[in-house]
């Protein structure tokens, strides 16, 4: 071959070929590594929200005397109410899942002599929390537990989904716990508890 030839269209075609393949290879993988850190940081997110909501939680329940029943409101929202009386006075918690701000709220009112006090605003507990699923099923957002014979103390279920992210790095990430009422007693009374402000 003589110095003073040079490249041929064909072997041009062959190095730009071989680059374009290195260039979509290479594109993939920075694309894949972005996907996959976009994921990790929404279950590093979600997983942050639930532990915040179940910290909060684990105080009020453990300290409860009573745990009503639960269940939905007019606005289709969860509902659970809990009453404490270790500071003397009665006072009523109520919790709820607010759907629309994807909110764990709380408020609080007291009763003296059967006359309870204006409710407190509500407080958000935990962000990002949606509404979990249907009545009875395994996301229901706040579950009594059944009574065992030998039970000494009321039981509260609470499962919280959060979801985070968008489009293919969106998770939900779902964690239940189970509260026992340390203060509470078994069999609990038949009068209504906690009642006074409704279910919105």
């Amino acid at each position: 071959m003589s110095p003073e030839e040079g490249t041929t269209l064909v072997e041009l075609m062959v190095g730009m070929t071989l680059m374009v393949v290195f260039m979509a290879m290479f594109t993939g993988a920075i694309v894949m590594m972005n996907s996959a850190m976009n994921k990790s940081q929404a279950v590093n997110l979600t997983a942050s929200q639930l532990n915040v909501g179940f910290l909060n939680l684990d105080d009020m329940v453990r300290y409860a005397s009573f745990i009503s029943t639960p269940g939905k409101g007019k606005s289709g929202d969860w509902y659970v109410e809990l009453r404490s009386t270790n500071r003397g006075a009665e006072i009523c918690s109520q919790l709820r899942v607010n759907t629309a701000a994807q909110q764990l709220q709380r408020r609080s009112w007291t009763v003296l002599n059967t006359i309870a006090s204006t409710p407190s605003a509500w407080v958000p507990i935990a962000s990002g929390i949606s509404a979990g699923g249907a009545d009875g099923g395994p996301t229901q957002p706040f579950a009594l537990v059944p009574l065992r014979a030998n039970a000494a103390s009321q039981q509260l279920t609470v499962t919280l989904i959060s979801p985070s992210g968008s489009g293919s790095s969106l998770t939900n990430s779902t964690s239940s716990a189970t509260f026992t009422a340390l203060n509470s007693v078994v069999p609990v009374p038949n009068e209504p508890i906690c009642q006074q402000q409704g279910r919105p």
